[in-house]
């Protein structure tokens, strides 16, 4: 009996052992946690092609307000009113990620989103530093498509951003180590060229169209660095968020405040325009039009988009 009743607790401490360190080590809790994060087969493919069309929505739009917004700023320049620069028009952006990002963070995780990031930013210090290459990328990539945006067409300004498709796949091979087959190679080249096919009366144009300046040359040259650098930041940035284990949202926040920090410096010791005002606050406010506030918009909420099919997806979807 005493060795039976020996054996008992050692075998009951033994089973306690074994459920407590099953609760805290997070490797048991890895098919579980797995089944409840990762969708079906058909689920991913779904969330893959909402993703891809929210996608080309939002690529679409931009476009166009990105060129129209510029074509305002000189209509309010012409009348005398204050316009925003476009590192102005990048730093509003960034703000409103941060915002969106928090709100997303909040539902995530059903908390403070603030004291999340906190914590987060605290315990994965030199993680969160990661971001600092692709946020300042961005933010030059932005400024970039607004000057671009300013000399060309928004016809001309969607063809030539899809050479972004060819260099984010470029750079997804170098830098993922990403094999693409033969079909994906075509289909990239396919869909780049159908697109110029499709667009390319509008690069012959005789001068007629909006009423916006074109500087062509500039334009295209621009359009060019920027197709370039979105493909460079997109898969530095889908390689940061793949290998960590930090959240999508708190990424974005992150990624989102060291772009604030490299643009607003930039504005705040750059020269506001006479018809401006000298408060920081009222110039974002009042430097900002209609058009100007839509392509806000939709670039913030495109740039959360694009964080979400790096995350769920890849690139090149």
């Amino acid at each position: 009996m005493s060795r039976v009743r020996q054996r008992s607790p050692r075998n009951s401490v033994d089973g306690d052992d074994d459920m407590s360190t099953g609760s805290a080590s997070p490797a048991p809790l890895l098919p579980s946690s797995t089944k409840d994060v990762t969708p079906s087969k058909e689920g991913f493919s779904l969330l893959k092609g909402a993703l891809l069309a929210g996608v080309v929505v939002q690529n679409a739009a931009l476009n166009v307000t990105a060129r129209w917004s510029r074509v305002e700023a000189l209509h309010r320049e012409a009348r005398g009113e204050c316009h925003a620069s476009p590192g102005a028009v990048v730093l509003v952006i960034e703000l409103m990620k941060i915002v969106l990002a928090l709100v997303l963070l909040a539902v995530e995780i059903k908390g403070n989103p603030v004291i999340s990031v906190m914590k987060t930013t605290v315990t994965h210090p030199l993680d969160c530093l990661k971001v600092i290459v692709p946020a300042v990328l961005y933010v030059i990539q932005n400024q970039l498509l607004l000057v671009a945006a300013a000399n060309l067409e928004a016809p001309v300004l969607g063809l030539f951003g899809q050479l972004k498709i060819l260099t984010t796949a470029l750079f997804s091979v170098a830098l993922l180590g990403r094999t693409l087959g033969k079909r994906r190679w075509v289909a990239l080249v396919v869909l780049t060229a159908g697109i110029a096919t499709v667009q390319t009366s509008q690069m012959h144009s005789d001068g007629s169209g909006d009423a916006g300046e074109k500087n062509v040359p500039l334009g295209l040259m621009m359009i060019s660095v920027v197709a370039s650098l979105s493909g460079f930041a997109g898969v530095y940035f889908e390689k940061v968020l793949k290998g960590s284990p930090i959240s999508l949202w708190t990424r974005n926040v992150h990624l989102a405040l060291f772009s604030v920090a490299t643009v607003g410096l930039q504005v705040v010791s750059g020269d506001f325009e006479e018809a401006c005002p000298h408060s920081l606050i009222e110039y974002l406010v009042q430097g900002l039009g209609p058009v100007a506030w839509a392509y806000v918009v939709i670039q913030a909420a495109g740039g959360l988009l694009i964080a979400a099919v790096i995350k769920y997806a890849d690139n090149i979807l």
